[in-house]
């Protein structure tokens, strides 16, 4: 059966659709096959999954397309996706595939695919892949050929030892910190609470047993998602709250007083321990990140490098530039010597040792961070236009926003600098949507630049949209 290989297709991470909808079995059996195609017979592929309602069905049909395509298939089972990274890795794998949509709702599934070094694909990569599936799918190997299977145990323990290697357990056992652990159902549940007993913390648990329905709080780990574990770290005088993505490649953290870290400041954190004794160092991040990483940066004499949006372009600016340090906004750690993949647990793991070492509680830490108000929007699109209009409507964009910037930055969307503060608009690579940053040095710059940010990308897309319809 041929499928069409243009819905979905592959964004900023992998390809994601609506299970049985847009992500069919059948369109997973193709990617499996492709995949198989471009490594070749007889290689071997490690394949993890989150705990999604449709992530057995997913990989079950992606590992008959590796199969047929002659690939051996050494499945993990159910792994956040910094595990899978570690896995193809440790297990000298040729390549990997995660079936996750990360932090998306539980109707929506995705497929990720790894090279042998544990680093996502590249969207070049990704291309060849789309290209193979718009090819003739006539990639069945002969039936003596067909790939071996096997199922590998404990994978998920093996990691939390390597994380626990790389820091300082005894001084953090000695401390015994109180932590409310939220792995929101998602595939954390089955590292995160091993990874923080043997820290030696008291543990409080919320949505610590997997739930593919995501029924206790929606998988993206932002604020307004986050009241019960806030309220939790206050009403149990804990020291820190640690809230998982779906997948567990990103975390956010609430602090000893039951407030929301931004994610920028974490990331700045772990750079300013992690580099300050070693002058010249590269920080890879993306146009979302926060002015706060290039304060912390001139502190410490490091360099940061801005990428496009995407774990793929933050790696593969790390390679190039020999970043020891990489990240998102949202907390997707990227470290050189680890893995090459986005970490929710190791950063957890990092932000404990330097309490441990600094003793001193997370809120006195980030005090010593300059402070910016941020504003993080999404502005719906109609589905079926926005592939028409999601470039047109950040060049529409540039030309509603006031002109008197001071400097502006187009690699991903538009981002437009007033002094210190800035507006940046872009397209989703995985939802009909347009994300809407701002920061400022104040509250009110912030309402004022979020005004006119939600004004000029919301009549962008009105005006677009109804040339689309008028020409259907």
């Amino acid at each position: 059966m041929r499928v069409n290989p243009l819905k979905p297709s592959f964004g900023t991470a992998g390809i994601r659709g609506i299970a049985n909808s847009d992500l069919t079995p059948q369109l997973a059996i193709q990617v499996g096959l492709c995949m198989a195609r471009y490594l070749g017979p007889g290689k071997r592929v490690v394949v993890g999954r989150d705990t999604r309602v449709s992530s057995d069905m997913i990989a079950m049909a992606v590992i008959s397309g590796l199969l047929s395509g002659g690939c051996n298939v050494e499945d993990v089972g159910v792994v956040a996706t910094p595990t899978l990274s570690f896995a193809v890795r440790i297990l000298k794998a040729d390549g990997g595939v995660m079936i996750t949509a990360s932090h998306n709702p539980p109707e929506w599934n995705g497929i990720k695919l790894w090279n042998c070094d544990g680093a996502i694909f590249t969207r070049a990569q990704d291309r060849e892949i789309e290209e193979l599936l718009r090819g003739s799918g006539d990639y069945y190997v002969p039936w003596s050929n067909i790939g071996g299977f096997r199922r590998i145990e404990g994978i998920p323990d093996i990691y939390v030892g390597a994380i626990l290697s790389r820091i300082d357990v005894e001084t953090l056992k000695s401390r015994r910190y109180r932590v409310v652990l939220d792995c929101g159902g998602g595939a954390a549940c089955f590292s995160s609470p091993k990874l923080l007993r043997e820290l030696n913390c008291e543990l409080t648990t919320l949505g610590c047993d997997p739930d593919g329905f995501f029924r206790m709080r929606k998988p993206e780990p932002r604020p307004e998602n986050l009241s019960k574990i806030m309220e939790t770290v206050k009403s149990t005088s804990s020291d820190l709250g640690i809230a998982h993505d779906g997948d567990g490649d990103r975390t956010s953290f609430i602090d000893e007083n039951g407030d929301y870290v931004q994610g920028d400041k974490i990331l700045a954190l772990i750079c300013l321990n992690h580099l300050r004794k070693k002058p010249g160092s590269v920080i890879v991040t993306t146009v979302i990140t926060s002015s706060v990483l290039f304060d912390v940066a001139e502190k410490i004499k490091a360099k940061v490098v801005l990428t496009p949006v995407g774990e793929s372009c933050v790696v593969e600016k790390m390679k190039e530039t020999g970043a020891e340090i990489g990240g998102e906004e949202n907390i997707g750690l990227v470290v050189r010597d680890w893995v090459w993949s986005r970490e929710g647990l190791y950063a957890a793991a990092l932000v404990l040792d330097i309490m441990a070492r600094e003793k001193r509680p997370l809120s006195q830490l980030l005090s010593e961070l300059p402070n910016y108000e941020q504003a993080k929007l999404s502005v719906k699109c109609d589905g079926d236009i926005y592939p028409f209009i999601k470039h047109d409507v950040v060049k529409a964009v540039r030309e509603m926003l006031p002109r008197d910037y001071d400097n502006i930055i187009t690699i991903d969307g538009i981002k437009v600098y007033y002094g210190r503060s800035w507006i940046l608009v872009r397209p989703s690579g995985t939802e009909p949507l347009f994300r809407v940053f701002v920061e400022a040095e104040d509250r009110t710059t912030l309402e004022k630049l979020k005004k006119i940010a939600l004004e000029a990308t919301m009549g962008a897309i009105q005006e677009l949209s109804e040339k689309v319809r008028d020409r259907i």
